[in-house]
Formats: structure tokens, sequence, C-alpha cells
């Protein structure tokens, strides 16, 4: 299984439009300017043109190249690189692979490999739960170097639905392009989302009727994002899922999916809550994520070389716990987790509290330990025109997450927050403003 054109499907940009028939004119015609490197792995530069890099994205999987698609310029005149991996890969004989990063969110991106056939799987999966058909139109927010975007790209293509590239516009003509192109299911993140609420509200514009899902990815919606979605797309059923880069789907929400959870687990998909030992945790308990999955990805492309998976299950590196009709919840990551007092805290429960009140944009929370060994929580506030009153702040937080999840201080920077390509706040960047301020 290989990723494919639909004769149906026509993606366009700002100033594009692309055809099945288009494509397959352009992939009989080797241009020297387009041409692929003998070594099968290669790069594809997104920076400069959109077209071109589309055209050679499908020409390297017409010929069962492994393709990976990069911001990073090359050299003048050259829209295409090769890589090198030592990992055996027969263009003639291989299955379909392709390599996506991750977010990088808390450090370096890593390179992973994945076959075709587990986001194929998937597309099918998804046409049938949301009954997709050639009369939908995809919208994609996000830099299709982040697996969301290019997922939901190939996955609309794949199906034979129309597909725009929404990234090269500002939030208010987004918005607007959503209605004019009739968007009716649209890919985006939390992030990206925000942007387009802001820009309803500020430029007072009319709701949307023709979006019927909005699949959210990369992280969770708060309570007060979802309230206002609705107002902006009446009639659009939204659906979280929680997955990584290497684990594509794990869990997707419903209508029936109660509130803070990230769904039931993806058909096909199992997912276990283990202690530190190893061992289950019955329902409503705490501990870490693994998951076992037919669309987990191959393994980590390291220095060149693959390093593939070991075990059946991979450590997701979340921690959280499922229900008794096996909804998951998430409380935070791992390596973010920190001890206070004896009781395991995760700030990114205080950050998500905090991005519910007005005037706070984003917020990281972090800790710092004092002579005597205790840990305690500090918060770094992104603001906007409305600077929240910073008692107040404190003393809700007191009320509704308790003395142990409340900062000892805020610090407030009237800036946007930095981001990573993939919408998510870039926590490293937030470290550096914090060591240079």
């Amino acid at each position: 299984m290989k990723f494919n054109w639909h004769q149906a499907s026509v993606l366009s940009g700002k100033i594009f439009f692309l055809n099945a028939d288009e494509i397959k004119k352009q992939l009989r015609t080797d241009h020297v300017s387009c041409q692929l490197p003998k070594q099968p792995f290669v790069a594809i530069n997104l920076a400069r043109n959109h077209v071109s890099s589309i055209i050679n994205l499908f020409r390297a999987v017409e010929r069962n190249y492994c393709f990976r698609l990069t911001p990073e310029p090359f050299p003048k005149g050259e829209n295409i690189k090769a890589d090198h991996c030592s990992h055996d890969h027969d263009p003639t004989g291989s299955p379909p692979c392709f390599v996506v990063q991750t977010g990088g969110t808390t450090g370096p991106v890593k390179k992973i490999l994945r076959l075709q056939s587990t986001w194929i799987n998937s597309f099918l999966i998804n046409r049938g739960i949301w009954t997709i058909t050639s009369w939908d139109n995809y919208g994609i927010l996000g830099d299709l170097t982040h697996s969301i975007s290019l997922y939901g790209l190939l996955e609309g293509l794949y199906l034979g639905t129309n597909v725009t590239l929404l990234g090269e516009w500002l939030p208010k003509s987004q918005f607007e392009e959503i209605a004019t192109r009739k968007i009716s299911i649209l890919y985006a993140t939390p992030i990206q989302l925000q942007l387009l609420i802001r820009a309803f509200e500020i430029h007072k514009l009319k709701p949307i009727t023709t979006l019927r899902k909005i699949v959210v990815g990369g992280s969770k919606l708060t309570p007060n994002q979802g309230l206002t979605l609705k107002k902006l797309f009446p009639k659009g059923e939204i659906i979280e899922f929680y997955g990584t880069a290497e684990t594509s789907f794990i869990t997707i929400t419903n209508t029936n999916s109660p509130q803070g959870s990230v769904g039931q687990v993806y058909e096909g998909v199992e997912v276990r809550v283990i202690n530190d030992l190893g061992e289950p945790l019955p329902n409503g308990e705490i501990g870490d994520i693994d998951v076992k999955s037919p669309y987990i990805f191959k393994g980590y492309i390291d220095n060149g070389t693959l390093n593939p998976i070991q075990s059946d299950y991979f450590q997701t590196g979340e921690r959280g716990f499922l229900d008794e009709n096996g909804h998951l919840f998430l409380k935070g990551r791992r390596d973010r987790m920190i001890n206070i007092h004896d009781v395991n805290v995760h700030p990114e429960e205080v950050e998500n509290f905090l991005t519910t009140i007005k005037g706070i944009e984003a917020a990281y929370v972090y800790s710092t330990c004092d002579r005597f060994e205790t840990n305690h929580l500090h918060a770094c506030l992104f603001i906007n025109s409305f600077k929240p009153d910073i008692n107040q702040v404190s003393s809700m937080c007191r009320r509704e997450l308790g003395l142990n999840l409340t900062p000892r201080s805020y610090r407030l920077i009237d800036e946007k927050p930095p981001l990573l390509a993939s919408g998510k706040l870039n926590l490293v960047a937030i470290k550096r403003i914090l060591e240079t301020t």
C-alpha cells in the first residue's frame, strides 16, 4: 500500500491548483531540476515552492523512495537532496515508507521511520466513522512538516476530497477561506484554532455552517476553546485525538466522550496504564501510558542509522488513567512530573487551568528547589492586552487546584509565546527567555 492521489482530488493554496491529471503529467516529465538522486532516501524542501514540493513528494511515492519534508533551505536551484541512512531500503522491493519528525516540544526533534500503510489503514477507518465522501473539502491549517498537517493532506487526497492548504493566510483570511471554499473537514492544533477564535471575535465575523468536522491534535483544547469553537462553527463536531508522531492515533473522541478525556482507543489499538514496576493498574489509577498498535512506527533514525523499536508496547512518556468505560484521561508527561510534599504534580494541569483565565494566552509552569530540597512551582505567563490581576490568579489557583498546584510566583511576558511548527509551545525557547530576563 502506498499513498495515492485520487482522480477526484484537487489540491489548492493561495495561488495554485493541482489536480490528479496535472500530477500525472508532471510525473511523466523529468526536468533536471526535479530529478530524484539515486540515493533512495530523499529530503524535499518545503521552504521555496509548494507546487514543486508536492510534485516531488508524489514523484518519490511513485518510485517507492523513502521521503521526508523539511523547511531547511537547500542550495540555490536545488529542490531535492539525498539523505543517508544505513537502513536497508530497496525501492523495488521494500514496503513504501517515509520519515516524519517528532514535535520537539521539550527537546531536539527526532526523525522517525514509518510505513505508508500505517497511515493508509487509518485513512480507510476515518472514511467510515466520519462518512467522508468526494463532496468533502479538507482544510489544513498547519505546516506540512508537522505530521498532523501532512496526515490531513495525504488523507484528503487519498480519499478523493478537495484539499486546501490554509497556512499561507493570516487567521482572518483563513476563516474567510474556510467559508468561501466550503471547507467541511478541518485539521488543526489548539493554538491554530485559538488564532481563528481571536480573529472571529476581533473582526466580528459571521459563523460558518459548512464545517462539519474539526479534527484536533497536538494537544488538548481547553473547555473555553471548545465552547467558543461552537460559536464559530455551530454545525462542526469537535473530534480530538490523542497520538504522537510515533504512534499515530491512540484514542479519539466522539459526541459521548466525557469532559476532560481524550476519548476511547482507536480501532486496532491497545492501551495499558502501568506502575513503575510495569504492572497494569486498575481503572482510575494514574500511571504510565503504553501503546500497542498496528499504526506504530518502525524506529528512530539517528545519525543515518535506523534504531528499530524493541518492544510490542511503545512507552509514550505520558501519564494518565482509564475510566471504567475505557475513556483515557491525560495528566502530563512523565519527564515533567514534579514531586511536591511527596505528591506527584503535573505542571500541564496547572498550565491548562491558567490558560482558561482571561488575559493569559499561554502558560509555562516550572519548579525550583529551596535550601531544604523542597520543590516550589512558578509560572511564566504570556499575556495579551487584558493584563490579569496576579492576586486574583493566585486565589483562583488555590481555590480550584489546591495549595500544591498553586505557583509561588508569576512572571508576566507581554509578547507572543514562541511556537514550534507544530503549533505547540516551544518549551526550550521559553526556558531561554527565563534565563535571559
